[in-house]
C-alpha cells in the first residue's frame, strides 16, 4: 500500500514515515503543504494514475489547512475512496467533525504512537468504499465461502467489517462497552453432510432473518463469517443488558419452524457472548476469540442454550 504523508515539520514526516514503513508500508512521497501534495497526487492532471492508496494529512498546514485539502482532495473521483486520516494535536470536537464533514476517514493524534497509526490506517483500509468490487464476481474462497463482502444470499456483511470496528476502538484510550454474540445451529456439520450444502445454507439464512428480525439498537451490527456462523455487534451497552438481549434473540432465533425453510424437522440454537467494559478498551481485540471460545462451550453442553466467555 503506498502512503502519502503530509506535514510541514520534517520530524513529523520522517516519524511517521518510519512508523508506516515497520508496519509494512511503503512511503513513496512526503509533502510539507498542501499545494505541494496536490503535486504528488497530481491533481492538475485528470488523466494521471492515483499515486496514493492512503493519505496522512495534518491539520495545521501553512496556506492552506489541512480539512481544506482533505475536501479539495476528496473532490477528486480519483481519490474518493482513498482513505484521508488527519494528523492532528488538536481535540476540539469541532475540527474533528470539519474534518470528518471534508470527507477523512480517520484522524491520528500528536504525539503520533506506532500501535494507533497501524490500527487506525489498517482500519480505514479495510473500510474503505470499493464501489468498483460490486461490478465483479465476489470473492469466493476454494470451499465456496464468500469473504469480505456482502454475502448475496443473507444481505450481510463479512465479519471483517466488525473486526476493523473493534481494532479502531482498542486503538484508543476509552471506548464504549461493547458485547459481541456468535449464533449457530448446533450440528451443522451434521446436517450439512446428510442434507448438502444447500439445506444447510437455508438454515443459515433462516437464523439471519430471525437475528434480524430481533429488536435491537441502532448500532448493533449483524455479520456472517462464511463458515455458518452469524455474529452480533452490541454497542454501547453493560454486560447485564447484552446478556438479555442476546438470550432474547436465541429464544426467538430457535423458536419452532427454524428449519422448515431447509427441510429439516427440528433444529437449535447455541451463542457465544463476550462483553468488554469501557475502560478497557484494548480487550476489545480479544472479544471475537472469546465469544467464540463460548460458542464451542455452549455446543460441547448440548446446544441449544448460551454461554458467557
Amino acid at each position: 500500500m503506498r502512503a502519502l504523508v503530509v506535514d510541514d515539520v520534517p520530524e513529523i514526516r520522517e516519524l511517521i514515515t518510519v512508523l508506516l514503513h515497520g508496519g509494512g508500508f511503503r512511503v513513496d512521497d512526503v509533502a510539507e503543504s498542501a499545494e505541494e501534495a496536490f503535486l504528488r497526487l497530481h491533481l492538475d492532471d485528470p488523466s494521471a494514475a492515483p499515486t496514493a492508496d492512503v493519505i496522512l494529512l495534518d491539520v495545521m498546514l501553512p496556506g492552506i489547512d489541512g480539512i481544506a485539502a482533505c475536501s479539495r482532495i476528496k473532490s477528486d473521483p480519483r481519490y474518493r475512496n482513498v482513505p484521508v486520516l488527519m494528523v492532528t494535536a488538536r481535540q476540539e470536537t469541532a475540527s474533528l467533525q470539519e474534518a470528518f464533514a471534508a470527507g477523512a476517514a480517520d484522524y491520528i493524534r500528536k504525539p503520533v504512537q506506532k500501535s494507533e497509526l497501524l490500527a487506525r490506517v489498517r482500519s480505514a483500509l479495510r473500510l474503505r468504499p470499493e464501489p468498483d468490487r460490486r461490478l465483479e464476481p465476489a470473492p469466493v474462497r476454494a470451499d465456496g465461502a464468500l469473504t469480505r463482502t456482502i454475502h448475496p444470499d443473507f444481505l450481510l456483511p463479512h465479519r471483517d467489517l466488525i473486526e476493523a470496528i473493534l481494532e479502531a476502538a482498542a486503538a484508543g484510550e476509552r471506548s464504549s462497552p461493547m458485547a459481541l454474540a456468535i449464533f449457530a445451529i448446533d450440528g451443522q456439520a451434521g446436517i450439512r453432510e446428510r442434507s448438502g450444502a444447500d439445506a444447510a445454507d437455508r438454515l443459515t439464512g433462516a437464523l439471519a432473518d430471525r437475528l434480524g428480525r430481533e429488536a435491537g439498537t441502532i448500532g448493533d451490527l449483524l455479520a456472517h463469517d462464511g463458515e455458518g456462523r452469524l455474529l452480533t455487534l452490541l454497542r454501547r451497552i453493560q454486560a447485564p443488558e447484552a446478556e438479555e438481549r442476546v438470550r432474547r434473540a436465541l429464544a426467538a432465533a430457535a423458536a419452532p419452524g427454524l428449519g422448515e425453510p431447509a427441510g429439516i424437522a427440528a433444529a437449535t440454537v447455541s451463542a457465544g457472548l463476550a462483553w468488554c467494559p469501557a475502560d478497557l478498551p484494548g480487550g476489545l481485540r480479544e472479544l471475537p476469540g472469546r465469544a467464540l471460545a463460548a460458542l464451542h462451550a455452549a455446543a460441547n453442553a448440548g446446544g441449544g442454550r448460551l454461554e458467557v466467555g
